[in-house]
């Protein structure tokens, strides 16, 4: 038997969630069942059953457990912005501003609630919300465009021909936008930047393959926090990329400087992640490591590096 046929699969740590929390996932997983076993790498028929819910239910409290996080670590770390803000509007009723962090504390005050009730799902989904807001703008647009308007003394109107195929445009640009910014959170995030106050950095770097990613965080000063975090991967500082650990910028400045952050991977299948990253992982015992699925790591970068590895 080869010695990675022969590896074991760490059994999974059981975990119980209080009941607001448990109400508040399975109202999540409501609506998005594709894109959270997407993200999981989860197989789900395209019933959506109940079969489905328990299915990533189990699987989002395995991910839990593993990775010792709490609901609101959970939300922030894996699930993409736009989902969180379709969330807050259609099963929370609150306002969706902010970012992943935010976004993710203001849903877990509300399911820290142990009689915690989400707003009826209108059977929609993430993605349909977005169309209707689209839809909304455009008719919005429509009826702004129908109206007369007195230039000169003189009445103009524009064609209804030309108004509708306006309002139809820029409808299905937003609808679209917005389909894409929601679903693609099986996608790596785009890279992103934050700006870091005068003085020392405040972190660390160490370099793992070809990646340089921040270490230690103790001091850091950048706000607000989470936006910077450890395991993150450094591209660049003002432009300049990094070409070492004791590189000139990383050293104290007196000026503010902008870092650039690497996108964010959120995939539980391994091969989507840098080799940076899974070396980061590996060498911090990081209990993600040990139950991502690593079938495509061999095609992707070699079966050295797998065996590198050794997951």
């Amino acid at each position: 038997m080869s010695r990675r046929s022969s590896r074991r699969t760490p059994k999974k740590a059981a975990l119980s969630l209080p009941t607001g929390v448990s109400t508040g996932l399975s109202s999540l997983i409501d609506g998005n069942e594709s894109t959270i076993a997407s993200m999981l790498s989860v197989s789900i028929s395209q019933n959506n059953d109940d079969t489905t819910k328990t299915k990533l239910m189990t699987a989002l409290t395995d991910c839990m457990a593993m990775n010792n996080l709490s609901a609101e670590a959970l939300l922030a770390r894996f699930f993409h912005v736009g989902l969180l803000r379709s969330y807050c509007e259609d099963r929370l009723g609150v306002s969706s501003k902010g970012n992943e962090a935010t976004l993710a504390a203001r849903i877990a005050r509300a399911w820290s609630k142990p009689n915690f009730e989400p707003l009826p799902n209108d059977g929609d989904g993430a993605v349909d919300a977005a169309s209707k807001s689209s839809s909304k703008q455009a008719s919005d647009g429509k009826k702004k465009g129908g109206r007369s308007k007195e230039v000169n003394g003189s009445t103009k109107k524009r064609s209804g021909e030309q108004k509708q195929n306006d309002n139809k445009k820029g409808g299905d640009e937003k609808e679209s936008t917005k389909k894409r910014k929601v679903w693609a959170s099986n996608e790596p995030r785009p890279s992103y930047t934050v700006t870091a106050p005068p003085g020392a950095l405040g972190f660390t770097i160490k370099q793992y393959s070809d990646d340089f990613i921040a270490t230690d965080m103790s001091s850091c000063a950048i706000q607000p926090q989470g936006k910077l975090r450890t395991g993150d991967v450094i591209l660049a500082i003002d432009g300049f990329e990094i070409t070492s650990e004791d590189d000139d910028i990383l050293q104290q400045s007196d000026n503010s400087r902008v870092i650039t952050i690497g996108g964010r991977v959120i995939s539980m299948n391994a091969a989507e992640h840098s080799k940076g990253s899974l070396l980061y992982m590996k060498e911090r015992g990081m209990p993600m490591f040990r139950i991502m699925d690593y079938s495509s790591v061999g095609e992707r970068y070699g079966e050295a590096f797998l065996e590198e590895l050794n997951p």
